[in-house]
Formats: structure tokens, sequence, C-alpha cells
């Protein structure tokens, strides 16, 4: 096994492809191709995944891609919501930034470490002037007690980030989703998230949080936003991610 190499895990049945990101001693730390997530193993633990299954799943996910960007193009309207998008992994990052644009969305994408998010942001909102932020990255729940937040990797640095925003932005200005994998959705809603992950403590794939911030960015502002509509259009589990009654961004031009 080497740096690059694409793997699965066997003691997870191989649920999830990752690829190697680095080694060190007979440990290797790996990021999920797809789904957004980082993790450890054991490299006796790995092995390679057949070439024609990577090029199959490959193919499903770039399927996938084309579908989203198919859709929801029929559903823009004329001046769109304006996302500022901070994401501590660039490689997740540049995957969502590629959607916005082939959507013709404006979006803005940072990539700041979940502990600086809260620091930077109103800096940011002031640049771009943005009216939806998304905030997403990495987290985890070590399945010790769901109520405790120090039992999540980032949650609470989610939480701080957001109580900057809405204190200076209430909901209607500003739309917020936050989280990542197995982050606490509900105190994220209760610091004043619009929509979070994960409410059923699971993985989230790569473009989750796009999803929502590009069906807020082209539902009408007079209209409350989907959340059956953003399910349609992603791989997401139902009851994976939700939130509060919130207004779209998306507002017609008129002359």
């Amino acid at each position: 096994m080497q740096k690059g190499d694409i793997v699965s895990r066997l003691s997870h049945n191989q649920d999830i492809i990752f690829v190697i990101v680095d080694i060190k001693g007979e440990i290797a730390y790996l990021r999920g191709l797809y789904v957004r997530l980082m993790a450890d193993s054991e490299l006796t633990d790995l092995v390679p995944v057949d070439p024609a299954h990577l090029s199959r799943y490959t193919e499903s996910k770039l399927e996938y891609e084309k579908n989203i960007i198919a859709s929801y193009k029929k559903k823009i309207g004329h001046i769109t919501g304006k996302i500022l998008h901070l994401d501590s992994d660039p490689f997740y990052l540049t995957k969502c930034l590629n959607l916005y644009k082939a959507l013709g969305i404006y979006a803005y994408g940072v990539e700041v470490n979940e502990q600086q998010m809260a620091d930077q942001i109103l800096g940011y909102i002031q640049k771009i002037r943005p009216n939806i932020i998304v905030f997403t990255g990495h987290d985890s729940y070590n399945k010790r007690g769901l109520d405790d937040l120090r039992n999540y990797k980032n949650t609470t640095n989610f939480i701080r980030a957001i109580i900057q925003v809405r204190s200076q932005y209430d909901l209607d200005d500003i739309c917020i989703f936050a989280g990542a994998c197995g982050s606490n959705a509900e105190s994220l809603i209760a610091a004043g998230a619009n929509f979070a992950s994960s409410f059923d403590r699971k993985n989230i794939e790569a473009f989750d949080p796009a999803i929502v911030a590009i069906m807020v960015a082209i539902t009408p502002f007079n209209q409350i936003v989907d959340v059956e509509n953003i399910y349609n259009f992603s791989k997401m589990q139902r009851g994976s991610i939700g939130g509060i009654e919130s207004y779209g961004k998306m507002r017609l031009l008129v002359r």
C-alpha cells in the first residue's frame, strides 16, 4: 500500500471507497472518495479496490452529478442566492465549487479549519455579502451519548461559527447550513442554523451541503424551501438533513 492508492476496509465490509492520503508506520490515513469522511486504518485491514468496480462506481457518481445539474437547471430562475461556502477540506470544497459553477450559481469558497470558522466568518460576510452560508468539513460522533457535545469532534466549532453570524444577522437575512458527518444537528439548529446534518448521526456525501445551499439559492424569496426536493436531488438518507421552515433567496429580474 502507498499514498494515492484506492482502497476499502475489510472490517467495514468494504462499504466505502477511500484514497490513502498518508501512511505513518502501519497506519493509513484515508479520505472518502465521495463520502465526506476522514478515517484511519491499519494497513492490514485495507484491500485495493478492483479497477472494474471502481470504474462502475465512478461512472455512477458522475451520472449522479449530471442528474443534479440537469434537474436544478430546470428550476433556476433569474437572480439566485449568493453562497459563501466554508469547508475545512479542499478536496470536497473543490467538488462543491465545481457543482455551483456548473449551475451558474455565484459561490465563494474558503478553506478554513473548523476551529477557525467562528473567528473568520464575519470578515468574509462583510467582503462577500452572501445570503447563504455553508459551514462544513469533518465531524464525528463517538457513540458515547447523543446529548453530550463533548462526544462530537467539531459540532461545538460549528456552533461557535453559527452564533457569530446570528449575533449580526437573523434567520431571514442569511440562511445557514451547518454540519458534516455525524454532527449533532439538533444543537446546530438550536444555535441558529436553518439546516443541519446529521439527525441520524450518519455519514453525508460530498455534495450534500452544496445541494442544500443550491436549493435555497433557487427557491423564490417568498416560498419555503421544500425539504422533499432536497432529498429528491441527493443520495442522502431521508432523515439525515433537516431544519426549520426557511425562505429561499431567488428573486426575479423585473424591468
